[in-house]
């Protein structure tokens, strides 16, 4: 298994100032992961500083930790002309970055449809934003994709046909194992449902509750309540699902810890715990 981390783990120790990508990066090559993907949870700040892309990828390369996926936000809920063309700058700072993956968003987080008319029409829109998207991937030698992520776009037929719609070679999915849950599915049928269209893995564990026991608890279409947490510490049958991933030995896989507990003590925890669970 190709294990890496997210630097979404460590957005908060960033957020600080605590840590910037240079040093994600020393702490991934001093740990168990091979490589790291790049979550621009700083919203523009990527696209703006093309000399901290230019220093973290010639680093990255120095110390042999690739950055293998860049993740960003986005809208293409209208396919916005403008949105568009912010995309593919994004995908212009993927390449610099080195990174042969790009995951973006199409609809804000928490957005959620009011009716089937309504997904409807706004799942149009989003085909020919992911299309114009994934043209200019393609000219980069970048694989697009989407991330089973927030309320709208989750799900595996929601994704499943998605891709097939899209219908271009390098449209895929970055099938996040614990996302589903968000809107009501289990994680089984999510990960068997998307893993042959998936182009990359995130590995994330929840406790889960049926009433929220205090603040922080996320809740989802289900009724349920979800907690991040260290990997193997929740109730996210991690060992089959890893498992699947397994036949898949060439995706990459990339931790996505977002729990309360301590950082970067729950990232190494989460690292081990993982492969523990895959006999590694």
């Amino acid at each position: 298994m190709k294990l890496g981390v997210s630097s979404y783990c460590f957005r908060k120790l960033m957020a600080s100032g605590e840590m910037d990508l240079i040093a994600v990066l020393d702490w991934v090559a001093a740990s168990p992961a091979e490589h790291v993907e790049v979550a621009a949870v700083d919203g523009e700040y990527y696209l703006e500083n093309d000399e901290v892309v230019r220093k973290a990828a010639a680093h990255a390369a120095d110390i042999g930790v690739p950055i293998v996926n860049y993740l960003v936000s986005g809208d293409l809920r209208t396919a916005d002309c403008e949105e568009i063309d912010r995309l593919r700058r994004q995908l212009d700072v993927a390449h610099r970055f080195g990174a042969r993956i790009f995951r973006h968003d199409v609809a804000p987080w928490a957005w959620r449809e009011q009716d089937q008319a309504e997904f409807e029409s706004t799942f149009e829109q989003v085909v020919i934003g992911c299309q114009a998207v994934a043209d200019h991937a393609a000219s980069l030698g970048i694989v697009s994709t989407i991330e089973n992520h927030g309320f709208f776009m989750n799900g595996s037929e929601r994704l499943s046909r998605l891709v097939y719609a899209v219908d271009r070679p390098n449209f895929r999915v970055t099938l996040d194992l614990g996302n589903g849950l968000c809107v009501g599915e289990v994680p089984g049928k999510t990960a068997a449902g998307l893993i042959d269209v998936a182009a990359s893995v995130g590995v994330k564990d929840f406790h889960i509750r049926r009433t929220a026991p205090g603040e922080g608890w996320l809740k989802t279409l289900a009724g349920d309540y979800l907690l991040g947490t260290v990997a193997g510490h929740g109730d996210v049958d991690l060992h089959s699902l890893l498992a699947l991933v397994a036949t898949k030995p060439d995706l990459p896989v990339s931790l996505e810890f977002e729990g309360m507990e301590a950082t970067p003590q729950a990232i190494e925890r989460s690292l081990e715990n993982i492969l523990e669970l895959v006999g590694a």
